[in-house]
C-alpha cells in the first residue's frame, strides 16, 4: 500500500494529480510555438498576410505574459482548482474558435486572446499544486522534472505537428512509383 503524508494524499494519487498539471504544461509550451513553422500556410487558408498572423503570434505571447501574474492573484483569490479548470475552459474555446476561423479577425480571438487568457489562468496552479502537494525536495524535484519535460516536448512538438501539412503543395505529384 501507498505510504500516506501529512496531507493524507498517497503517493499514487499524488501521481494522478501530476498528470494533468504535466499535461497542462505541455498544452502551454505548446501553444507557444505551433503557429510559427505553419504562417505561410495559415495567412493562405485565412486569405490575410504573413504579417497578420504574426501579428496573432505575438498578440498571444503578450496577453498570456501581461495576464501571468494576475493569473497568479486570481488563483489566491478565487483557488488553484477553479482557475486550473477555468484556464483548460478558456483555452479549450480559443483552440475550438482558432481551428474553425474563417479570418485573422476569430484567429486572433481564438488563439491571441482566449488562448492567451487560458494559458495565464493554467500556469500559475500548475507551480503553485506542485509545490503544495510535494512537500519533500525529491519529489517535488521529480514533480517539477516530469513538469519541465513535459513543457519542453510540448515546446518542441509545436513546430513539428503544427507545421506538418497533409495537403501537398501546388503542382507536387506524389514520389511513389506504385500505381496503387
Amino acid at each position: 500500500m501507498a505510504e500516506a503524508d501529512t496531507t493524507g494524499r498517497t503517493s499514487g494519487a499524488k501521481r494522478g494529480v501530476l498528470a494533468p498539471l504535466a499535461l497542462a504544461q505541455f498544452i502551454c509550451s505548446f501553444a507557444g510555438s505551433n503557429m510559427n513553422v505553419m504562417i505561410n500556410d495559415i495567412s493562405r487558408d485565412l486569405d490575410t498576410t504573413v504579417q497578420g498572423v504574426q501579428v496573432a503570434i505575438t498578440i498571444f505571447l503578450l496577453v498570456m505574459a501581461a495576464l501571468m501574474i494576475p493569473g497568479g492573484k486570481l488563483t489566491d483569490r478565487y483557488g488553484r482548482k477553479r482557475c486550473f479548470l477555468t484556464g483548460l475552459a478558456v483555452y479549450g474555446v480559443g483552440a475550438l474558435l482558432s481551428a474553425a476561423a474563417p479570418g485573422l479577425g476569430v484567429l486572433i480571438l481564438g488563439n491571441s486572446i482566449l488562448e492567451g487568457i487560458g494559458t495565464a489562468l493554467l500556469i500559475p496552479p500548475v507551480y503553485i499544486l506542485t509545490t503544495l502537494l510535494f512537500a519533500d525536495m525529491t519529489s517535488r524535484a521529480r514533480a517539477f522534472g516530469t513538469i519541465m519535460a513535459l513543457g519542453g516536448i510540448g515546446a518542441a512538438a509545436g513546430p513539428l505537428i503544427g507545421g506538418s501539412s497533409p495537403r501537398p503543395s501546388a503542382g507536387a505529384r506524389p514520389s511513389c512509383s506504385r500505381p496503387w
